[in-house]
């Protein structure tokens, strides 16, 4: 899935994501505050926050998906094809 970032600010120290630029969703989760999250592709993902909590992945409203509805399609397109 791919997604565009709307949202960089207040980012945990080592965090990588940038306003306007599109990634590559590897994973889906719900971490521990019960918070959709996404592992994104090519950037770091963890690291340790600025009370030395560890976080892991970034927050889903961070973003918006840009194609997950074509790649449903396509997919279904060729399984039928």
């Amino acid at each position: 899935m791919k997604v565009i970032c709307i949202d960089d600010t207040k980012l945990p120290d080592g965090a990588e994501v940038v306003k306007g630029e599109e990634y590559t969703v590897l994973e889906k989760f719900v971490n521990f505050a019960d918070q959709t999250a996404y592992i994104i592709e090519g950037i770091r993902n963890k690291g340790t926050g600025k009370y030395g909590l560890p976080w892991l992945g970034y927050a889903a409203t961070r973003f918006s998906v840009v194609d997950s509805v074509e790649e449903t399609e396509e997919m279904v397109e060729e399984m039928l094809n």
